[in-house]
């Protein structure tokens, strides 16, 4: 089995960023307290099904609403319900479950799991995998009969997982991959075409991934129904928006998702949440999350109970004596997370520590650029990539810059994903012409993953103007034009 190469013209390379987190994993200690949102990954948030002073296994199911789209949510903890209440989630209200922990071990799993799924029906596979909660994975979720998904299993025409290291910082493949792991997930692939018989199954990993991908590709030569591809490591190909029209040559209409254009988009550890839940019944109730950037004494991963509050997982864990402002997922378009009581829920990946950059640094554009980033590589640390890979680009909050008047270099247009012309957008904008013309100008094709305004020489924020015009278009009822081809779960 021969990989299919992928070029990409667009987006941008993020190269030998400091902060990248070490192949190295830790078990942090079952936490005396979790509090488990009933809103997590894809679907709406599932009504609880337990009570104030109500004992809980770990692995139970507190939340489930089979009317809705949604997945079950589980305890991650054995002990007793203390709290049901609403509360503000990353800007949304969400209701949340908390429990004390009573301190013993042990985990409720689901009945029919067995390590022989070759022969389990598909309908006891689907069950468990909607049981589990890992139909939750992914930006459509994963399609059940119980409603996990806008479509219906026998309707998803192509399955594509991505392990595309295209951010700033990325979780490690390696500690995703490691072991017995990898027969895991190919296993786990296996059995989600058991699940979606009619879907064709693409997997695009990460071009600087060697080592896994000719592992993967050996384990994987007996099926001969998964087309690999091999894809530059370029922000943002892992986006759905960007990556099925790379692989598949379809586009996903504005407004919509990968589902309503019969395509599900995976990432690895939705596919090793599928093998634990069909194989050993095991409910997804953990994560591996990578800590990543500057601000951290030790750049590493750390599976946690989901729940689990982010003072426990990042106490004495970064640096004494910095501003740090922690970002969840991505710097470019994570959310900034204050609140150390909050808890972790199955959407995080990394939690990345950046050190404020409030000082200005005095005749910064005469200095050589040693450790600096640049998209027009005017600085030496382009030189120093390749040269000295131990000389890292520095990471931090601080525009470096003010606000200038645009000069039209073109950079923004150069990096977009999805071929628009950003500072054309913005100059229609910031002169508060609002009409057809942004329409025209395909100004509801923006994914917002905020390159254009990485880029600017200019420090415009450009994403802002272009997301300020989409909004100013909709108050005055100018909508994105309706696809002119059928869409699937979408009700006429």
């Amino acid at each position: 089995m021969t990989p299919e190469q992928k070029k990409f013209a667009k987006g941008y390379r993020f190269n030998n960023f400091e902060g990248q987190p070490e192949a190295k994993i830790s078990q942090l200690d079952i936490p005396s307290k979790v509090t488990i949102p009933l809103k997590q990954g894809f679907g709406d948030e599932v009504a609880p099904i337990v009570e104030i002073g109500q004992t809980v296994e770990a692995g139970q199911i507190i939340g489930r609403d089979d009317e809705s789209i949604s997945s079950p949510v589980h305890s991650s903890i054995n002990g007793e319900v203390v709290a049901i209440e609403k509360i503000d989630y990353l800007g949304e209200e969400t209701t949340v479950i908390t429990i004390e922990s009573n301190g013993n071990d042990g985990l409720q799993t689901l009945p029919g799991a067995s390590v022989n799924w070759q022969d389990m029906p598909a309908d006891t596979i689907d069950e468990l995998v909607y049981l589990s909660g890992a139909a939750s994975s992914g930006t459509s979720g994963i399609p059940t009969t119980f409603n996990s998904a806008s479509i219906m299993p026998n309707e998803v025409e192509n399955v594509i997982v991505q392990g595309v290291a295209s951010q700033i910082h990325n979780i490690s493949l390696e500690v995703l991959l490691k072991g017995d792991i990898l027969s895991h997930f190919t296993a786990g692939l296996k059995i989600l075409k058991k699940l979606m018989p009619k879907a064709r199954f693409h997997m695009a990993l990460d071009e600087s991934q060697n080592r896994t991908i000719s592992k993967a590709l050996q384990l994987m030569s007996p099926v001969k129904t998964i087309n690999v591809f091999t894809v530059p490591r370029k922000y943002p190909l892992h986006r759905d928006e960007v990556l099925i029209p790379l692989l598949l040559g379809q586009k996903i209409p504005h407004g919509y998702l990968a589902a309503n254009i019969g395509a599900i988009v995976l990432d690895i550890p939705a596919i090793l949440a599928v093998y634990d839940a069909v194989t050993e019944g095991i409910p997804l109730i953990e994560k591996t999350i990578a800590l990543c950037g500057p601000g951290f004494r030790e750049n590493t991963h750390v599976k946690a109970r989901i729940g689990t509050c982010l003072e426990d997982i990042l106490k004495k864990r970064t640096k004494p004596g910095k501003d740090i402002r922690l970002v969840k997922n991505s710097c470019l378009t994570g959310n900034t997370l204050t609140d150390m009581s909050l808890p972790i829920s199955r959407t995080f990946n990394s939690i990345i520590a950046l050190t404020e950059g409030t000082e200005r640094e005095f005749l910064s554009f005469v200095r050589p650029g040693v450790n600096k980033d640049s998209f027009s590589r005017v600085f030496l640390s382009s030189l120093f990539e390749g040269l000295s890979p131990r000389i890292k680009k520095g990471c931090d909050t601080n525009l470096h810059g003010e606000v200038r008047p645009c000069i039209a270099c073109g950079f923004c247009e150069d990096v977009c994903p999805v071929n628009l012309i950003p500072h054309l957008l913005f100059h229609q904008v910031q002169n508060d012409v609002i009409d057809e013309l942004l329409i025209n100008y395909k100004i509801f094709d923006c994914i917002d993953c905020n390159l254009c305004t990485y880029v600017c020489t200019s420090k415009i924020p450009l994403a802002k103007y272009i997301k300020d015009g989409r909004e100013k278009l909709a108050d005055e009822g100018l909508t994105c034009p309706e696809p002119d081809f059928p869409l699937k779960g979408v009700k006429p």
